[in-house]
């Protein structure tokens, strides 16, 4: 199986001159197997800069599915359906039109969604909301609504607790898949509803944001010691982990975690 990271606050691949690859707050990956878009990043600028860039066509996705309704993860949805020219089916949770909000140096500001399901009919997507887990492929889930009764949630600024926080899980023989956007629902949460998802008897990978960026030193430690403890082969953190929760997840998983990076492509 092969995800690429697309969207990404960091640019970590020496061929990021070559392929003149961008870079911006947020997060998108795509899993080529299956064809699925896993958000859209910010602005889609850099979706479609650097989906080009790994040849990747914007008509090549079957699937999008949103983690969750805040602007740097559906930001380059208009961008994405304006550059298709067939139907794509958007999967995203039941409050992905709900008001959101953050509070930043600035003061609060709105980071919801920038568009609307007329929108999205007019550009002939098919909108699948949802809350239970939601089968998109064989062995393939988007979460639904991640309980939160294994850990605590990470949602750092955000004013509230991001109920529509969703995982892509993929069930492979090597054991559970799970990749997060942000990781509001925290990480025990995200690992442990999606063994109980897909059946699977151990956590293989997890790719994605983890949001260890505001939380204390010892709330990160606890959190990397939780995944150490499930023993995982690859642990790639991005976007809101943030460089020191990167540097703490390799420091307590040495050959384990893997820098990220908008370019990173995965092979798992």
């Amino acid at each position: 199986m092969k995800v690429a990271i697309l969207v990404d606050n960091y640019l970590t691949q020496l061929s990021s001159i070559r392929l003149r690859l961008l870079g911006e707050w947020g997060f998108a990956a795509y899993v080529y197997d299956y064809k699925i878009l896993y958000d859209t990043g910010l602005t889609g600028t850099v979706l479609l800069n650097n989906m080009r860039a790994l040849g990747i066509s914007p008509d090549e996705p079957d699937y999008l599915v949103l983690s969750h309704r805040h602007i740097d993860h559906t930001g380059g949805v208009k961008a994405l359906l304006s550059a298709r020219s067939r139907p794509l089916t958007v999967i995203a949770h039941e409050n992905l039109f709900a008001k959101a909000y953050a509070k930043d140096e600035g003061g609060e500001v709105e980071i919801g969604v920038d568009f609307t399901p007329e929108y999205l009919r007019s550009k002939g997507a098919e909108l699948i909301l949802i809350k239970e887990p939601y089968k998109v492929a064989e062995g393939v889930w988007a979460s639904g609504e991640i309980p939160r009764r294994w850990g605590p949630s990470h949602t750092g600024a955000v004013s509230d607790l991001v109920p529509d926080d969703m995982a892509l899980y993929i069930k492979r023989p090597e054991g559970l898949v799970a990749i997060t956007g942000c990781g509001h629902s925290g990480v025990e949460n995200i690992v442990e509803y999606g063994l109980q998802v897909t059946g699977a008897d151990r956590l293989y990978a997890i790719i994605g944001g983890l949001h260890f960026m505001g939380l204390s030193e010892e709330r990160v430690k606890e959190a990397a010691l939780y995944l150490k403890g499930k023993s995982p082969r690859l642990v790639v953190g991005a976007h809101c982990t943030g460089v020191s929760g990167m540097a703490a997840l390799q420091s307590f998983m040495p050959g384990v975690a893997k820098p990220s990076g908008a370019g990173t492509v995965i092979e798992i």
